[in-house]
């Protein structure tokens, strides 16, 4: 089953696609995270935390405030070669501040033309 991403606001972003991997797409349908093999964050208890720690995505019962009804998916992207992936640097001491960083901008950070995928 499909996990949505919700930013700081409740606003849906993208989500988690479920399968033989799991990738996140968009709710345009295209796909990011990590395809570049950069490493942008961790996910932890149902939280996106980037680099510095800060939590920046969310899922439905983590999100700070009320989450928003899902909009309808669009039809998926092809997805794009995966690069191999950077080694992750130490895992940040994770707070309860949240990213001033907008979440899609955020994870946009990750295409490769448009590909990406959820580690830890």
């Amino acid at each position: 089953m499909d996990k949505a991403l919700f930013n700081s606001q409740g606003t849906p972003v993208a989500y988690i696609a479920e399968g033989t991997r799991k990738i996140i797409f968009l709710w345009d349908g295209h796909h990011i995270y990590g395809f570049n093999g950069l490493h942008l964050g961790w996910f932890i208890k149902a939280v996106v935390y980037d680099a510095d720690g800060k939590m920046i995505g969310f899922t439905s019962s983590t999100a700070p405030l009320p989450a928003a009804q899902e909009p309808p998916k669009a039809k998926k992207y092809a997805l794009s070669k995966i690069e191999p992936k950077q080694e992750p640097p130490p895992l940040p001491d994770l707070g309860f501040t949240s990213s001033e960083e907008d979440f899609e901008a955020y994870l946009k950070r990750g295409q490769v033309g448009l590909g990406l995928e959820l580690g830890s």
